[in-house]
């Protein structure tokens, strides 16, 4: 929210203090240490992404739509009004965990309706779609490819989660991943956190989950004194991203293979850059304090996901069903779980929303 107070525009900080006597106390300051120029290009970029998530969310929901059709569960809900339980042994495909997902899916979206009284499933014949034109100059290509990749895996999880066609495991599938994250979506993703930390030579920068582009972009930013650590869980992203760093001679830069919930954070950043990894932490809580305890005092911790549930205008339901081809997502979180988690750390901090999809976070003591 942008105030105008005596004239003069400020950044507005909710912030939480130090516990006192067992309590947290909240209270609201003013910052005017960003210019309206500053606010307004990053901040661009952020309602871009806001967009991109939003268009692709109707355009799913068409496509789910149809995956159900095509694949003949809404016929066989149609002609039997089927249990749960029935069903799924009506339906020819092996795979009756993912099944059973995507009629519970479907129930949540309101395509199903499961009868009370005897659990019976039959339509909803009251749904309605349409599909809409984008805002075409808003629109980034590349991230609805994305999805019409993912998406074209259904097919195949029909038959099991294992099968060799579902090419989104961080580890086996790193060449995948490396072209998903050389994407205009994801580039506008690290110029935006680039500038709302304001990165700059020198700086001491942690990224959780940075796979195989970031690293070079990031690190270029602060050499050549500075010092960037970046942390993933795929051996194979980290090597790419070694090689990039090797043939741009950029020597600031340390990579590490693990999964950041095992680390012992040593090292005080000015930064910590956590992009599209929250939401695949098997413990959000500690994933948090260990970001935290990685922070220097005034330390800023960005966190950018596609969307926090509690904050963007899209069925979550949705989204989560077709990221969970992935066996390493978890679930998206809302911006109030991150905030209540880091005041029962009784960490002190400032945060500020970023849009539907970010949150910075400043760390106070």
């Amino acid at each position: 929210m942008i105030l105008l107070i005596n004239g003069e525009i400020m950044d507005r900080f909710d912030y939480t203090s130090d516990l006192e006597d067992g309590k947290m106390n909240t209270e609201v300051g003013y910052y005017n240490d960003i210019s309206i120029i500053e606010e307004e290009e990053y901040m661009k970029k952020f309602r871009c992404m806001d967009y991109a998530v939003e268009y692709l969310n109707n355009e799913l929901l068409g496509t789910f739509f149809r995956q159900g059709l095509k694949f003949g569960i809404y016929k066989i809900i149609d002609l039997h009004m089927p249990t749960k339980e029935n069903l799924l042994s009506m339906v020819e495909y092996p795979n009756k965990d993912f099944i059973l997902k995507y009629v519970n899916t479907a129930i949540s979206l309101g395509l199903i309706r499961e009868n009370y009284d005897d659990n019976t499933l039959e339509l909803n014949n009251e749904f309605k779609y349409s599909s809409i034109h984008p805002k075409y100059q808003d629109l980034m290509d590349d991230y609805i490819a994305q999805y019409d990749f993912r998406t074209s895996l259904f097919q195949y999880a029909l038959i099991g989660y294992n099968h060799p066609e579902i090419l989104l495991n961080f580890k086996k599938d790193a060449d995948i991943w490396d072209m998903l994250l050389n994407t205009e979506f994801m580039d506008i993703t690290r110029s935006a956190a680039s500038e709302v930390l304001e990165i700059k030579k020198g700086d001491y920068i942690l990224d959780v989950g940075c796979g195989s582009r970031s690293p070079l972009y990031f690190s270029s930013k602060i050499a050549p004194n500075g010092q960037y650590t970046g942390v993933d869980i795929s051996k194979k992203l980290i090597t790419m991203a070694e090689n990039r760093l090797e043939r741009n001679g950029i020597e600031c830069a340390k990579l590490k293979t693990l999964d950041f919930g095992e680390t012992i954070p040593k090292t005080k950043y000015d930064s910590v850059i956590c992009t599209h990894t929250l939401s695949y932490a098997k413990s959000p809580r500690l994933f948090l304090r260990k970001m935290m305890d990685s922070l220097k005092k005034n330390g800023k911790l960005i966190i950018i996901e596609e969307f926090f549930k509690d904050s963007a205008n899209v069925n979550v339901e949705l989204f989560e069903f077709y990221q969970s081809l992935n066996k390493y997502f978890i679930g998206y979180l809302s911006r109030s779980e991150v905030i209540d988690t880091l005041e029962l750390l009784g960490y002190g901090f400032k945060y500020k929303f970023l849009g539907n999809c970010g949150l910075l976070i400043e760390k106070i003591n």
